[in-house]
């Protein structure tokens, strides 16, 4: 019998490890500097998406302008914050659980691939010790446009030559969601936000007990 699920794609944060709070300090403390507070509730939109597009709807939220140049400086100056907090991770910071399912991939030769919109995930990666676990690693520097185009996924799937239709994406973001969906992937959410999990084939809470079973039964009966 031909497996469900021939190849998976993971995101990075969110998925495999957590780091959206420091993209959100780091984001606020920008922003501080003009004098506009950005709010948990407008930073949820910021959730999967590009470092460029994000800073465009903090300018556009706090009716700012910039030149590109000036922009240019933004994002430099918010992802050297962001790095700083970024080097203090460690591979405790690893989602529970997240290795055990890479695991049992490894133990039924199912092949998988990174798939994150972050220009920071292989740094990311290998503060929280998974380089070696990724034989493809694609993220924001492999792609002009970021999620939900679905460019990034289809070229994760092609690295692996696995058919779209039989490779699962994981992802926490709405934007990652639609992406998977575009490109013909099987899309599982992933986390506690409701925006990705109503438009997923299937939806995990956390790794905790989740087998390659779990996924396979959950996508089986929710289509």
């Amino acid at each position: 019998m031909e497996k469900l699920i021939q190849a998976c794609i993971f995101d990075l944060d969110g998925v495999l490890t957590e780091t959206a709070h420091l993209h959100y300090s780091s984001w606020k403390r920008l922003a501080a500097e003009w004098g506009f507070d950005l709010s948990p509730e407008l930073n949820k939109q910021l959730k999967g998406v590009s470092r460029k597009a994000s800073l465009d709807l903090i300018l556009k939220w706090s009716d700012k302008t910039a030149t590109d140049e000036e922009k240019a400086e933004m994002m430099e100056r918010k992802n050297q914050w962001y790095l700083e907090e970024v080097d203090k991770l460690t591979p405790n910071d690893c989602l529970p659980y997240a290795i055990d399912f890479l695991d049992e991939l490894d133990r039924n030769n199912i092949p998988y691939a990174l798939g994150s919109g972050s220009k920071n995930a292989k740094t990311i990666l290998a503060k929280i010790g998974l380089t070696q676990r990724f034989k493809w690693i694609l993220d924001g520097n492999d792609v002009q446009i970021g999620k939900p185009n679905p460019k990034l996924f289809i070229k994760a799937a092609e690295a692996m030559n696995s058919d779209r239709s039989k490779t699962v994406v994981f992802e926490d973001a709405e934007a990652g969601i639609s992406a998977a969906l575009k490109g013909g992937f099987l899309a599982v959410s992933f986390g506690r936000d409701e925006e990705p999990k109503r438009i997923s084939h299937f939806h995990l809470n956390s790794w905790e007990g989740v087998s390659l079973e779990t996924v396979e039964l959950g996508l089986l009966i929710e289509n």
